[in-house]
């Protein structure tokens, strides 16, 4: 539900529920990373559900929470493709990058979650390009047009698609991505195949499934996947194909079931055939690569978990350093308007004795928390912060608790 996001975002703003928030939503998940939140969960999750018009039973049912460093391994973990349903696509970041612009126009990106983002995709693309995560194709789709870029030159070959389905419109744009020369598309349901022609990013011929004969004429690689219970492409019509192309090749891909292309075409010399079997072992032999990038990859996540670990432990001591700065300024004040009074009134102390005294008492009232703090970090016996203390501020001996 990506259209509820910019208007939650904007009321969770004006409602102070949040310090920042960036809400990530996809086709299977919604997540929110929100830097402290301002109201228990549970109520957050209620505002949701109002929002987005869901039932608190379904957040119930799929909900997960995650706090502090365990939700940091998350969002790179998600960042990197490693929780995704195919392992390590790389849609997930992009979407990522929209979640977090939305974010940052509805003015709900703070400095802690703009930080710990950047992080996640930095980490991500380290992920990518120095482990095989992404090298192994693991989608039928793919692997179908990956097979055909080995065999052949993509921007010379015509491509004859059979159906119209969500798995022959993917073989379409992977072949677009390598530039195939032209696309024919037969399909049962012309309108079908017309709506999805008009989806692509090139002009293709769309035909009805009796024209698939003269079609095989022109085709350099034919790939199927139906629904139809019966083959479509015998035997003896790739046979009258080939003779009419002069025995030039022809690489068929058949990712039907039941198939849409004969198995006894494979017998013809000139026909390279693969079914959805052969490419199932391609993508299960890829998984279980990309299974163990991902493995080391996990060495990339914790490496980040702890450098921002260290960011944020600087982020709060700078913090505290502020409230330090603050409060000597503060003092440096009160010692500037005692100093003015003292040397506009009629008085017979010398300007040094007026320096001397403000001064003084601008260090007494600096140093006076310094001080209790040591007393009783002395009476709690913790020699050891004492010590290191003292250290900054003394080259005498360490101070030693007895």
């Amino acid at each position: 539900m990506p259209e509820k996001v910019p208007q939650f975002l904007h009321t969770l703003k004006n409602n102070g529920w949040a310090t920042g928030a960036v809400i990530l939503s996809t086709c299977n998940r919604t997540e929110f990373y929100i830097d402290d939140l301002t109201v228990p969960v549970q109520d957050f999750f209620a505002l949701w559900t109002e929002h987005a018009k869901i039932s608190m039973e379904t957040i119930e049912q799929y909900h997960y929470y995650y706090e502090h460093n365990d939700a940091v391994a998350h969002l790179l973990r998600v960042t990197a493709g490693l929780d995704s349903l195919i392992l390590g696509e790389p849609q997930i970041m992009g979407q990522l990058r929209n979640a977090f612009e939305y974010s940052k126009q509805a003015g709900a990106l703070c400095k802690t979650l703009n930080r710990l983002f950047q992080l996640a995709f930095q980490t991500a693309k380290k992920i990518r390009t120095e482990t095989n995560i992404g090298a192994y194709t693991i989608s039928v789709a793919y692997t179908a047009v990956q097979m055909a870029k080995q065999i052949f030159d993509l921007s010379e070959q015509r491509a004859l698609l059979v159906g119209a389905g969500e798995t022959i419109e993917l073989v379409a744009e992977h072949l677009i991505e390598a530039n195939i020369q032209s696309l024919a598309i037969a399909n049962r349901t012309e309108s079908r195949a017309k709506e999805m022609s008009a989806r692509l990013a090139i002009p293709s011929t769309v035909h009805p499934l009796e024209a698939i004969p003269e079609l095989l004429e022109k085709a350099d690689i034919v790939i199927a996947s139906t629904g139809a219970p019966f083959s479509l492409i015998s035997k003896e019509m790739a046979a009258r194909a080939l003779k009419a192309r002069r025995n030039k090749p022809i690489l068929m891909v058949d990712i039907a079931v039941p198939r849409d292309i004969d198995a006894n075409v494979n017998e013809l010399d000139d026909i390279y055939l693969y079914s959805v079997d052969d490419l199932n072992k391609i993508v299960e032999k890829n998984y279980q690569s990309r299974e163990a990038a991902a493995k080391e990859a996990e060495t990339y996540i914790q490496r980040s978990v702890s450098e921002w670990d260290d960011w944020l432990q600087l982020a709060d001591l700078s913090v505290h350093l502020q409230a330090i700065f603050h409060y000597v300024d503060e003092q440096k004040g009160v010692t500037l308007r005692k100093a003015k009074q003292l040397t506009h009134r009629e008085q017979t102390q010398s300007m040094d004795d007026v320096i001397d005294q403000v001064v003084t008492q601008m260090s007494n009232r600096v140093l006076h928390p310094l001080i209790n703090l040591l007393k009783t970090l002395e009476q709690e016996g913790d020699s050891e912060t004492v010590n290191k203390i003292l250290a900054h501020y003394t080259a005498a001996p360490k101070h030693k608790i007895r």
